[in-house]
């Protein structure tokens, strides 16, 4: 499985875990594409909710109202990207 979460975020899985990765855009001497791993988790739900605290630091929020706001945001964008 790869769901593409954003340009170059990803998330995906082998036999074993889920993992979330950022696509760097270069490629390593044997040509392979080079990426950042955010994590290794074994449940789907647990990797969504890492990418949705990813998402909450970057944000610039000054109060917490804002912050709130952003977090609903935030969860409503990733659901419209993985769907349960």
């Amino acid at each position: 499985m790869k769901i593409q979460i954003e340009d170059k975020l990803f998330i995906e899985s082998d036999p074993y875990q889920f993992i979330i990765k950022e696509y760097t855009g270069s490629f390593d001497k044997k040509g392979y594409e080079k990426y950042v791993t955010h994590g290794y988790f074994t449940k789907l739900e647990t990797a969504i909710k890492h990418l949705a605290k990813m998402k909450v630091k970057e944000s610039t929020a000054k109060t917490l109202g804002e912050l709130l706001q952003d977090l609903k945001r935030i969860e409503e964008y990733i659901c419209s990207k993985v769907t349960l």
